[in-house]
């Protein structure tokens, strides 16, 4: 070989093996020069390529790196949460935990409720016939949507049974059995109503004196009579019960008016020998928590306080401050128990009962209403009656107030006894 092939073959070689930039290799036109220059440039776009892969995998370790601390934290807050990090679920531990509460909660119920139903087994109670409560096919079907029940106050001294007593304050406890709430509707003792007589014979007289001819039933019977009721729940009781139930309970609130402390002041005393226990003295108005004996006074006093109406609103005032406390006081019920359902008599079963104590906690109570709205207060045939004018403008207007009926027509049986009032008294 020529010294001269010799010499263009290690130039070849030497073009090669250097780094040339494209802008020198398109200066040769030779074949060799041409093939250096694309080897040259594939290996130029290879570094490159592996250049960004370099920079792509540093830039995910290095997000990888630095989302390890938030990562051990969100786990750390999740586990204290009671969730499981990986999956995004609950941990097991912790829905054992919900159901082992919630296995508690029923057995409590369910405890509760065994108590309450042996408690109410204590209370005096009667059978009765819903066919001897006098409720007519209209009342039946305008009032189903409410539940009446009358909560009688005798006027029974201790001892003395109920037997034989007069009611001295009426009140309907009315739930509405779509919304639940409570509205209180006093009747006036001396009401002048039709009520039977102890021989069963039908006759105008005072409401007070239906549970002395025939008890619970002839009282509920004879308000629905007259006022278009469906009243077939009773439970009755005497003052000592209203006593007993308020110490049970370590007394209740109400706000006594100036015009009530003297009349309180005046029979306390009296009461406190009826019911037994000690009156202490009222001596200022307003908001204020009372004993048994004070609030058994706070119910019977009537004649500078109001009369028959303010007697009916200060017993709603305690009926309600009672059902309030007693459910905020679950602990007082086995003293209640024994102490005072032995006092009240009643026709509920244990069932109706323990519906209502197991709603009263929620219970919302609506404004009273005390009935008649307009009557005559006087002497009628030498005895003092509230005679309501007329009985039907008034069970009218109970419906209205009560129970949202702003065109009740009266049943034929009310109108009936109405006019035989008018008849009797004159009054209209």
């Amino acid at each position: 070989m020529s010294s001269e092939n010799r010499n263009d073959r290690r130039n070849t070689e030497d073009l090669r093996n250097m780094r040339y930039s494209p802008e020198v290799i398109r200066q040769y036109e030779d074949p060799e020069y041409a093939k250096a220059a694309d080897l040259y440039e594939q290996k130029a776009r290879r570094r490159k390529e592996a250049r960004q892969r370099n920079r792509k995998q540093r830039r995910t370790l290095d997000d990888i790196l630095d989302a390890q601390p938030k990562k051990r934290k969100a786990k750390a807050a999740a586990g204290k949460a009671g969730k499981n990090y990986s999956s995004g679920r609950k941990r097991p531990s912790f829905l054992r935990k919900i159901r082992n509460v919630l296995i508690i909660l029923i057995i409590l119920i369910i405890i509760l409720l065994v108590y309450i139903g042996n408690m109410t087994t204590k209370m005096d109670k009667v059978n009765t016939d819903k066919a001897n409560f006098a409720i007519s096919t209209q009342a039946e079907s305008m009032l189903k949507g409410y539940r009446n029940i009358a909560i009688l106050g005798s006027d029974a001294r201790m001892n003395e049974p109920l037997d034989g007593s007069r009611t001295d304050a009426i009140v309907i406890l009315s739930i509405s059995r779509k919304t639940g709430k409570v509205r209180m509707i006093s009747v006036m003792r001396d009401s002048y109503l039709k009520v039977a007589d102890s021989q069963g014979q039908l006759i105008l007289d005072k409401i007070t004196h239906a549970h002395h001819y025939g008890g619970g039933v002839d009282t509920c019977a004879s308000l629905n009579r007259s006022l278009d009721l469906n009243i077939k729940e009773f439970m009755v009781f005497d003052w000592k019960s209203v006593a007993d139930v308020v110490d049970t309970l370590d007394g209740i609130t109400v706000n006594i008016r100036k015009n009530e402390i003297s009349d309180m002041n005046k029979y306390g005393k009296e009461t406190a020998e009826n019911v037994g226990g000690t009156y202490k003295k009222i001596t200022h108005k307003g908001k204020q928590k009372i004993d048994g004996v004070q609030a058994a006074t706070y119910c019977r006093i009537r004649k500078t306080s109001g009369g028959d109406t303010g007697r009916g609103r200060r017993y709603k005032t305690v009926v309600a401050a009672v059902m309030k406390k007693a459910a905020v006081s679950p602990w007082k019920i086995g003293k209640l128990s024994r102490d005072v359902m032995p006092e009240i008599r009643t026709n509920m079963t244990t069932s109706q009962i323990m519906t209502v104590l197991m709603r009263t906690p929620v219970m919302k109570f609506d404004k009273s209403v005390s009935w008649p709205k307009n009557y005559y207060g006087g002497i009628v045939y030498g005895t003092w009656y509230a005679v309501p004018t007329t009985l039907s403008k008034n069970v009218t207007w109970l419906y209205k107030k009560a129970f949202n009926e702003k065109k009740y027509i009266p049943s034929g049986e009310c109108r009936t006894i109405s006019q035989e009032i008018i008849n009797h008294t004159g009054l209209q």
